[in-house]
């Protein structure tokens, strides 16, 4: 069962302090399966769902890159699914770089 402590990290790792958002019980059900960094890494990947739908808008001399919040959540993401351990499987082009040495 997580401990009040893992809740306030995973809040504090996701920006996520409104409980009409993400109650207790919710994170808590997260970290029991993926862990601390795991749940976190869900949540930032369903916050990037959220933002999919903005835009960037450039209007009288000002520019709003709303756009740009979808990618910085996803990274993110990838950021705790690496701290978790979690090689991305499953998660498309999320999760650890790959380096494949070519000989020519």
């Amino acid at each position: 069962m997580a401990t009040a402590a893992d809740i306030q990290d995973v809040r504090s790792n996701t920006d996520e302090y409104r409980e009409d958002r993400w109650d207790d019980q919710t994170i808590s059900d997260l970290i029991d399966s993926l862990g601390v960094y795991g749940a976190s890494a869900e949540i930032w990947r369903k916050k990037a769902a959220e933002y999919q739908k903005l835009v960037n808008v450039s209007e009288a001399g000002a520019s709003h890159a709303l756009g740009d919040l979808q990618r910085k959540a996803l990274e993110m993401s990838a950021l705790y699914d690496g701290l978790a351990g979690r090689d991305g499987e499953g998660l498309g082009e999320l999760g650890r770089v790959k380096v494949h040495v070519i000989d020519r």
